[in-house]
């Protein structure tokens, strides 16, 4: 039996996606990759649990690098964990290096945690089993945070930082702007779904948007990105409200 199953969504043929060249360049070869092109990526993730060989199944972008050693390290943890969350390392010494790349990375040490990132995780079919798949729902964005909040009824989701992918937050401004635009349109979802009423819910994206720490700090052109970031997450939120 395949002792792992690599579930990839994208939109890209097979030949651009990223990943697959340094998958290939592990030394641990007992893996498969699923490949899955559904519309949106909680569909294709399930799709992808559903086409799993393996009871052990690793989520990682298109765009994700795991580093060497990666999955052999993964099928260790497997061993006694069921979720398993690993280090994501923006590569580049730009303006989204640091403060708001630091959700990213955990730290230095292993610990339990409370989330993990689509693009660099481990979760047992067992788990899923239990609470069931990807809410689709979310068709990209917090998704994630939904899952991890259902996993944590089930199973402790584990910290490696030896689970190495660098992922490239934004490749732009723009394209952090509307990467967290589109992020937080599905918030409202999420707040619905815990039981949030809609007076709490205007009046944290009010709260969150007048909060004058979200627009200064050091250095400046990093506060000022993270201000128009706090203008997009507000518009994202209200765009959410209104659907």
């Amino acid at each position: 039996m395949t002792d792992i199953s690599v579930i990839i969504p994208t939109l890209k043929p097979r030949d651009e996606v990223e990943c697959l060249t340094y998958l290939d360049s592990n030394s641990f070869s007992d893996y498969e990759v699923c490949i899955q092109s559904e519309p949106t990526a909680t569909s294709a993730r399930n799709a992808g649990i559903e086409r799993a060989k393996a009871d052990k199944l690793v989520f990682l972008d298109d765009d994700s690098r795991p580093r060497d050693g990666y999955l052999s390290r993964m099928s260790e943890l497997f061993e006694t964990e069921t979720a398993i969350a690993g280090r994501t390392v923006h590569p580049r010494d730009d303006v989204f290096a640091g403060k708001l790349t630091k959700h990213y990375d955990f730290g230095e040490e292993p610990r339990y945690v409370t989330r993990f990132w689509g693009c660099n995780m481990g979760i047992h079919r067992d788990v899923f089993d239990e609470i069931g798949g990807w809410d689709e729902g979310i068709p990209w964005g917090h998704e994630e945070l939904e899952l991890a909040e259902r996993v944590l009824t089930v199973s402790p989701i584990y910290y490696d930082p030896e689970l190495v992918v660098d992922h490239v937050y934004a490749d732009s401004v723009s394209d952090y702007l509307t990467k967290t635009y589109r992020q937080e349109v599905e918030q409202p979802y999420l707040w619905d779904k815990g039981g949030r009423s809609r007076r709490d819910q205007w009046l944290t994206i009010l709260s969150d948007a007048i909060n004058p720490t979200n627009y200064v700090g050091l250095p400046v052109r990093s506060a000022l990105l993270h201000g128009a970031g706090t203008v997009a997450r507000a518009a994202g939120r209200v765009r959410g409200m209104r659907r």
